[in-house]
């Protein structure tokens, strides 16, 4: 069983399965507008099978991607997950040296993905939500980030609701980092109070 089988009001998160192959193809196709083939889904889902069991015989933290289904019917309606992130904390310091400001620091990462029909209807920040209390409750996380894109409002606006500072980019560079939210532990804040 992994950390991330996790139940909230209205969801269930689970670790992917076999048989979600075609639900998978959808969230491809809706999500992501990528109409993956049926031999590329089912590489995907082995890979993210087996991912979940080799990164536990290596005692590593369970990156991957995670089923996000209704409680009430099962139907698979999103993806929720951990990532590695790597944040160049410099680039919101304005004191920060040039030649330091893009050196990086490794992060938990999280990340969800719903289906565009269920958007808007707070699952995304009840998945998030349960993810970020496993992560700081099983893996001691001392902070978890996410990030997005500019103009990727909503995006921001769960990220606000879980409570992350949000913070934007005011450079060009790094190209791939736009927008971060950030949360602490909750024992990091009651200290920093």
């Amino acid at each position: 069983m992994s950390i991330f089988d996790l139940e909230t009001e209205r969801l269930i998160i689970r670790e992917y399965q076999r048989d979600d192959l075609e639900d998978r193809r959808r969230q491809d196709a809706e999500i992501y507008e990528n109409q993956t083939d049926e031999e590329s889904a089912k590489s995907w889902l082995e890979w993210t099978i087996s991912t979940y069991r080799e990164l536990a015989t290596l005692y590593q933290p369970p990156y991957g991607d995670y089923a996000v289904t209704l409680k009430s019917s099962g139907e698979l309606i999103g993806s929720v997950g951990l990532v590695h992130s790597i944040i160049p904390w410099g680039v919101f310091d304005p004191a920060t040296p040039v030649q330091l400001r893009n050196l990086v620091s490794p992060e938990f990462g999280l990340y969800w993905a719903i289906l565009p029909s269920m958007q808007g209807q707070g699952y995304a920040t009840e998945a998030a939500a349960a993810f970020v209390d496993a992560i700081f409750e099983n893996l001691g996380a001392r902070c978890v980030v996410a990030t997005t894109d500019y103009d990727n409002q909503p995006s921001q606006k769960v990220m606000e609701k879980l409570g992350m500072l949000v913070q934007s980019n005011p450079h060009d560079d790094p190209f791939w980092l736009q927008v971060v939210g950030k949360i602490e532990h909750p024992l990091v804040r009651a200290h920093s109070s």
